[in-house]
């Protein structure tokens, strides 16, 4: 199998190495929250909106990155995401009341959106085709990842240092990949042609762009979802611990690792759209027969490490391609498409994550398993018809 060239490389590997510190700001920090209360004296509501104001902060500024990149240029949007991120990182790290903390928390989560959509234009705009769909599978690796391991990261330093420290973590990692990341990130995008009609009602226009933009939200919707839900799942429904849910995120690694790094490869033998098409009707498939055992009482945690091993390695085939074609919109856009489609991808995953949350101390497997599957019909649904 071939590698990304290593002039690719030296584009990929900074760009990948910020938006791991950006994503991390968020999951690093969760099993820190109740540490954090207790520090600073704070109730589970106000810990709570440590969370939510970091998610605010990072949706909203998806709109505000995507002009920015074609206006001031990625290396610019790098630049000041970056010194955002560690300014606010460091100001999380001194916080001494609620008041600082949360505005510290906005602007982090603000910061942190500028590498989730100068990452990929970048990668799309700049690389070879083939080197582009293996940096987009990098990317889609680091936002698939992050949400799992972060968390138990997280967990293992929090048996040696404070919460504090976890902060000064994403600062540090933000500071150290500030230098290859600048030279990585060109002024201007390439190709870019500024009399092209611009602006969100323009791609929003484009039925194919939103087709493909919300047929992914829910593919990793439904990846998120089952992240999310793992831990009450495993103990509700299975009566297993937080050591069964990091194997399972081992395997579920490991199975979108190996397809991803043959997604440029299958892409380029089928192309593009037959590499989503394929992704979309596996994963409806897979997912339905999930809920059907579920619903059966069928499912130990055996199957559920097969299921959980296979949806991943389907998401690692699809997920590059799909990015991938999803912005295939002019350079002008390309900030633009990104940003609609992070956006897309938070709040689809929001809302199905706290959609079955009522259900995971009853039915959880099948609450997961049948959100998965409608999320997944649906997304089949709408590349069935390739849109063009």
């Amino acid at each position: 199998m071939s590698t990304p060239s290593p002039a690719s490389l030296r584009t990929i590997l900074p760009l990948a190495a910020i938006t791991c510190a950006s994503m991390l700001a968020m999951d690093l920090y969760l099993p820190a929250v109740p540490a954090m209360q207790h520090g600073l004296g704070l109730t589970v509501p106000q810990g709570q909106a440590t969370i939510a104001i970091f998610l605010a902060g990072l949706a909203a500024s998806q709109l505000l990155w995507g002009e920015a990149l074609p206006r001031i240029g990625p290396r610019a949007c790098v630049k000041w995401g970056l010194v955002l991120l560690v300014l606010a990182s460091l100001g999380c790290a001194v916080a001494q009341g609620i008041d600082v903390l949360l505005l510290m928390r906005l602007v982090q989560g603000m910061a942190a959106g500028a590498a989730t959509v100068v990452a990929p234009a970048v990668i799309r705009a700049t690389l070879p085709a083939h080197d582009g769909v293996r940096g987009l599978a990098a990317i889609a690796m680091i936002e698939a990842i992050i949400p799992a391991a972060g968390p138990v990261l997280g967990t293992v330093m929090l048996m040696v240092v404070d919460w504090r420290w976890t902060f000064v973590v994403v600062a540090v990692m933000a500071l150290a990949a500030m230098p290859m990341a600048m030279r990585a990130a060109p002024r201007v995008l390439p190709n870019l042609d500024v009399t092209v009609r611009t602006g969100y009602v323009a791609l929003l226009r484009s039925g194919r762009f939103v087709r493909l933009a919300v047929s992914h939200a829910l593919c990793f919707a439904a990846l998120l979802t089952f992240v999310t839900s793992a831990p009450q799942m495993l103990r509700h429904g299975l009566q297993l611990g937080g050591e069964a849910f990091a194997l399972s995120q081992v395997f579920g690694v490991s199975g979108f690792a190996a397809m991803a790094a043959l997604s440029g490869r299958i892409s380029a033998r089928w192309g593009p759209h037959r590499a989503v098409q394929a992704g979309a009707w596996a994963h409806a498939l897979w997912c339905t027969g999930f809920a059907a055992l579920a619903a059966a009482g069928w499912v130990n945690y055996a199957a559920l490490i097969v299921f959980w091993t296979g949806f991943c390695g389907i998401f690692g085939l699809r997920s590059p391609a799909a990015f991938s074609d999803t912005l295939s919109v002019p350079v002008a856009q390309m900030g633009r498409a990104a940003a609609l489609l992070m956006l897309a991808l938070l709040v689809v995953s929001a809302v199905s994550a706290q959609a079955v949350a009522p259900f995971l101390a009853q039915a959880s497997l099948l609450a997961v398993g049948s959100a998965m599957a409608a999320l997944c019909i649906v997304s089949v649904w709408l590349v069935a018809r390739y849109p063009r």
